[in-house]
């Protein structure tokens, strides 16, 4: 990994479908362009692509004292450090994400944070403060999703759970729903566009959290 220009702000996007030409592959193609068009940087993480080895092996977890940090975690550990926000977009398969996404969660976002970690929200080293996104999508409806208790479920499980016991900035989730083969043009069109409007307001978010930060630093400086 090269070492990062600091000034770029940086977003990592993990990407959990085995089908890159499918409906959420063209979510993470808008996310790029979009992002890179407002002179932001996307390292996009395609986990099947990686074959990324999902099985957390018992000598990695964090129960007494730290775990070992096996070399593809330690990559991604290294990008999420580097990074301002981290995206997540995947299918909705049998009302959770899919397990390679469960398994990045288990390797990379627990290396070294155990329970008591997160019971006490003490704060990921590579992700405290910072920004959870969420894009999931769905061949149902959503509002059959909610009248089987799917969306709530999935948003205290995943979202909340992540963003509160990671110490995390905020969660926000993008659910598209109805995405199936044959969909019309029009709706898979307006979909991305509510992507590409997301990223938009996101990437103005980012922009200007970093000119306070900057800001409350110098203020802080004449103050000493």
């Amino acid at each position: 990994m090269n070492s990062p220009d600091s000034t770029t702000i940086r977003h990592h996007l993990v990407f959990a479908n085995p089908n890159r030409t499918s409906f959420d592959g063209q979510i993470v193609d808008t996310y790029v362009e979009t992002a890179q068009r407002l002179g932001q940087d996307v390292v996009v993480r395609d986990l099947y692509a990686m074959g990324f080895d999902p099985v957390l092996r018992n000598e990695e977890r964090p129960i007494e004292g730290d775990g070992q940090v096996a070399p593809d975690v330690a990559t991604e550990l290294e990008y999420l450090g580097t990074a301002d926000i981290l995206v997540l977009v995947y299918p909705i398969w049998f009302a959770l994400p899919p397990a390679i996404l469960k398994g990045y969660v288990d390797r990379v976002l627990g290396s070294n944070y155990s329970f008591r970690d997160v019971q006490q929200q003490s704060g990921h080293p590579a992700l405290k403060g910072k920004p959870l996104l969420s894009f999931s999508t769905s061949g149902t409806s959503l509002a059959w999703l909610h009248q089987k208790g799917q969306v709530g479920s999935l948003r205290e499980i995943f979202d909340a759970y992540l963003w509160q016991g990671l110490g995390m900035q905020q969660a926000e989730h993008i659910r598209i729903d109805s995405v199936v083969p044959g969909m019309k043009a029009e709706y898979a069109a307006e979909q991305l566009e509510r992507v590409r409007s997301t990223v938009e307001r996101t990437c103005a978010k980012l922009l200007s959290d970093r000119h306070s930060a900057r800001t409350a630093s110098v203020m802080q400086g004449t103050r000493d």
